[in-house]
């Protein structure tokens, strides 16, 4: 079997393993990726999540105590993006419409050059919020890979045990994954569906808003400048996931 060179680059993850216990080294080294492995990514599965973190997991050289699935959504997208660039290189095409002339254009990204947010104790050090109406404590928790995964299934077997085809679950299991502590207390998960479900919706959201601020305190800062290949306009905007991400277009020079 001929052994085709393969790219290697090693990465300090943004959380620099920090979040997961003691003894995690902070580094992973990443190869770039074959056929094999983006024919099973391209694939249908009901876990979209767990099929991209089982491709990043293929290409961590040399394991690492937790998959990627298990991980921080900062430094799960943190790896995504460094398995783009091991693979197929830094430059991103995104199409994006000017807000200036209003022309669809591609426009390129480099992906090296997104801000890295990394871990920082100080900015952790408090992860409580008090609820506006209720005026309950709410300790958050980091949402991971395997959590959206699971909100999606949970939401669908929800709605067959309540014979509701028109209502929409997820925002509950999204409100229930963010919490650790309730006044300091640890709620059993079906006690914390029913107290979720009479929540005020105010109280629900701010929950929601809050918890996905804690996720973009540690991983990639997402808000990216283009420049309209029309107008020249410089367009702020956030980074999209595309087509172009894994089945890149290449342009002879």
């Amino acid at each position: 079997m001929v052994d085709y060179t393969t790219i290697k680059e090693t990465f300090t993850l943004p959380s620099k393993g920090k979040l997961y216990g003691n003894n995690l080294p902070e580094q992973i080294t990443l190869r770039s990726m074959t056929t094999q492995e983006d024919m099973e990514l391209l694939g249908y599965s009901d876990n979209e999540y767990k099929k991209l973190c089982d491709t990043i997991d293929a290409c961590v050289v040399g394991g690492y105590p937790i998959s990627s699935y298990d991980m921080i959504l900062g430094d799960y997208e943190f790896l995504l993006h460094k398995l783009r660039v091991v693979t197929f290189g830094s430059d991103y095409n995104m199409v994006i419409q000017c807000p200036n002339c209003k022309q669809i254009v591609r426009s390129t990204t480099n992906l090296d050059e997104i801000k890295v947010i990394e871990y920082d104790p100080k900015a952790l050090i408090n992860r409580e919020i008090t609820l506006p109406m209720t005026k309950q404590v709410v300790k958050l928790s980091f949402q991971t890979p395997r959590m959206l995964d699971r909100i999606k299934a949970q939401a669908q077997e929800y709605k067959k045990k309540k014979n509701k085809q028109g209502v929409n679950y997820e925002l509950l299991f999204k409100v229930m994954s963010f919490i650790s502590r309730i006044d300091n207390e640890e709620i059993d998960e079906v006690t914390l569906e029913d107290r979720i479900t009479k929540l005020p919706l105010k109280d629900a959201l701010y929950i929601v808003q809050k918890g996905e601020e804690l996720n973009r305190k540690v991983g990639l800062d997402t808000a990216i400048t283009a420049k309209c290949t029309e107008c020249g306009y410089e367009v702020s905007t956030r980074f999209q996931f595309q087509s172009e991400f894994f089945a890149p277009t290449f342009i002879e020079e």
